[in-house]
């Protein structure tokens, strides 16, 4: 596979398939007696698909993302997991995928839905959204248009443009088109329903503008529109662990994948999930209007109900993934007077230390997952730094693991948890979770019992109890500083 930027085709060139399939729907409009709000919505349906697409391209982005980027970027990523080192092929003919890429990856999703909520509400009042998208021109023109940008990428996979660029420009750049949509589709739709070609031209030709200045420098060309719409493009430091010892190490200890992924669910439903919820009950009230108008039916409410529900459970289990990918595969390695955190599925080393540095060892206790399979994590402080704090585990055998790397752990043993006040917070947790059932299946509460449970009640009641839970764990636990 050619991986050289001299491989690289023609910037006017590799543009073309995106410009003719802009083309279309333009041309639809004015020769074909396709109506004008066609075009409108075939846009907005070709950016809404434009962040799915980034987020597959950003997953092969080779160089490594800074994280200094606050106050600078449209989407805003955070997660462990960007740290991580190495990457795995998945077939052998696409470039290899970065794991720390994930995070990036998800983060499309959420704009991408506000996204479409803004423009749905812009437009629902003058252009009949499920009829128009229901249209075959509409089908054809988005197809093609999703043709177009699918050769694009190819293209760029193909010729190595993924070894010189970063996650957090593939997925700025269309972040930022779609802001420039957005605004261009508050004037667009009235003048487009008075079938004015004049403006429907002139929106073509400055959304083709848009994207090739997002080509250009998405491909490193352009002047000061183009750097805007590229995102912060700046590469950071890949993390350096040198001198780790080849060959067989002297002991090793590997995590256990069950605790793992018992973990990672319990963190997304106890920190993710009620996040979550808030902004899908935001949606899907937003959905109730788009789809059906004042009076939206019962049908129209338990079918988008239904859809973001599977929407839901989908994404926390793709959070549960990021964790697994964080932890599941690493292994313990004792090389000599050297602890090494190794990736076996990457086959990279992730970070270093001397047996020496290690301290402040302590058995993590405000784990549910470790006391319910048996399973223990270790906090400590390995080498010296800013953040020295690591978290071993959790592993199966926690004896093996203290007696290969001399850790100071005095005891394993986990003191037993106050069981009344789990009990309290395992039955309000029922509630909360049964409320949303009866605010959908019971027709005597309205949309504004939901809007008022999902903001106000849920976020402020999920605080309340895990806050009460920790309560339930012995008081040495909070200075393990364990995730969940």
């Amino acid at each position: 596979m050619p991986s050289t930027s001299s491989e690289h085709l023609p910037t006017a060139a590799g543009f073309v398939p995106v410009a003719l399939a802009n083309l279309v729907p333009l041309v639809g409009v004015v020769r074909l007696g396709w109506e004008p709000e066609t075009l409108v919505i075939v846009y907005t349906l070709e950016v809404l698909f434009a962040f799915p697409l980034a987020g597959v391209k950003a997953l092969f982005a080779q160089q490594p993302p800074r994280t200094d980027h606050e106050g600078s970027t449209v989407i805003s990523v955070s997660d462990e997991l960007t740290r991580k080192r190495g990457s795995v092929t998945v077939v052998p003919w696409l470039p290899p995928v970065y794991p720390r890429n994930v995070p990036f990856a998800l983060a499309v999703g959420g704009v991408a839905a506000w996204f479409g909520i803004a423009i749905g509400v812009v437009v629902n009042e003058t252009i009949p959204i499920t009829a128009v998208v229901s249209r075959p021109e509409v089908l054809l023109s988005v197809g093609t248009l999703v043709v177009g940008q699918t050769v694009e990428t190819w293209r760029d996979l193909r010729n190595g443009h993924h070894e010189t660029t970063t996650p957090y420009a593939v997925i700025e750049t269309p972040a930022r088109q779609a802001f420039f949509l957005a605004f261009v589709l508050f004037v667009v739709p009235v003048t487009a329903v008075a079938g004015t070609g004049a403006t429907l031209g002139v929106f073509v030709v400055v959304k083709i503008l848009v994207e090739w200045s997002g080509y250009r420098a998405s491909h490193g060309d352009g002047g000061r529109l183009t750097g805007w719409l590229s995102g912060p493009d700046e590469s950071g430091r890949e993390r350096e662990v040198d001198g780790v010892p080849k060959g067989e190490p002297d002991a090793r200890v590997r995590t256990d994948d069950r605790a793992v992924l018992y973990t990672g669910a319990l963190r997304a439903l106890s920190e993710r999930a009620p996040v979550y919820a808030t902004s899908f009950v935001i949606v899907w009230l937003f959905s109730l209007v788009i789809l059906g108008g004042e009076e939206p039916s019962r049908e129209v409410a338990l079918g988008s109900g239904l859809v973001l529900v599977c929407l839901f459970v989908a994404l926390l289990a793709l959070r549960v993934g990021t964790f697994y990918l964080r932890y599941g595969p690493l292994e313990y390695r004792r090389y000599d007077d050297r602890i090494v955190a190794y990736d076996s599925l990457l086959d990279e080393p992730q970070w270093w230390a001397s047996i020496g540095s290690l301290r402040d060892a302590e058995v993590a206790s405000d784990r549910l997952p470790d006391r319910l399979l048996g399973t223990r994590t270790v906090s400590l402080a390995a080498g010296w730094g800013d953040d020295p704090r690591r978290s071993l585990g959790p592993v199966a055998d926690a004896e093996a693991l203290v007696t290969a790397f001399d850790l100071p752990v005095r005891t394993t043993a986990l003191a037993p948890i106050d069981r009344r006040v789990a009990a309290v917070v395992a039955g309000c947790v029922g509630v909360i979770v049964l409320a949303p059932v009866a605010v959908v299946l019971v027709p005597a509460l309205s949309s504004s019992t939901a809007l008022l449970y999902g903001v106000f009640v849920l976020p402020f009641a999920t605080l309340t109890l895990r806050g009460l839970w920790k309560r339930a764990y012995p008081e040495s636990s909070t200075a393990a500083g364990s995730d969940v």
